[in-house]
């Protein structure tokens, strides 16, 4: 939703976390993984946009689109 109000496009399909279509690289900051289909080893270095965020409020992700 944040992205998409700053008029930046994600693709999705599902937005549910479980088809994986909006996943990309995560580069710095904490995120709670709110998917499905992410494996532990996926999670340190992918983010799905649809459902994940920042694990703080207030807290700042930087990926790689």
């Amino acid at each position: 939703e944040v992205l998409e109000a700053a008029g930046v496009h994600v693709e999705v399909k599902c937005s549910d976390g479980i088809c994986g279509t909006c996943a990309v690289r995560h580069l710095s900051g904490e995120i709670e993984h709110r998917d499905y289909v992410l494996s532990a080893r996926e999670r340190e270095q992918k983010i799905i946009l649809c459902c994940s965020r920042a694990k703080h409020p207030g807290g700042e992700i930087v990926v790689d689109l």
